[in-house]
């Protein structure tokens, strides 16, 4: 087996693993300062998607009907980059990545300006 060249997509997953996460981050931080329960749904919702994302199963096990459903959540595209990269040793599909990445970056964006938002009133309400 060993690595192959399709290791070179590597970073670009990752990149967008991290601007994706880097936007939910500016989100619940902001907001979880006003709203300290939310703390709460937030590791519920955390452990449904980790269920609802196929990680520790293949997406080809899940049955035709719900399919649908599971791709969009936008880790399952990283997940199955990663499995692609990894696993199958073969080139992950860029049209799906990239539509992740424009997702992550308004995401991001999004998330940046509540966050700036928000900002003024954290040592208050801290």
């Amino acid at each position: 087996m060993g690595l192959t060249k399709y290791i070179l997509f590597y970073p670009l997953v990752l990149i967008v693993q991290y601007i994706f996460q880097l936007g939910i981050a500016f989100i619940l931080s902001a907001v979880t300062v006003y709203f300290r329960d939310l703390e709460h749904f937030v590791q519920i919702i955390l452990m449904l998607l980790f269920y609802g994302t196929p990680i520790v199963y293949s997406g080809d096990m899940i049955p035709e009907a719900v399919r649908g459903m599971i791709y969009l959540n936008p880790m399952t595209h990283i997940i199955e980059a990663y499995r692609n990269i990894f696993y199958k040793q073969i080139r992950p599909d860029l049209s799906e990545l990239g539509t992740v990445l424009i997702l992550s970056i308004i995401l991001c964006v999004v998330g940046y300006f509540i966050f700036k938002k928000l900002q003024k009133g954290f040592a208050e309400e801290l």
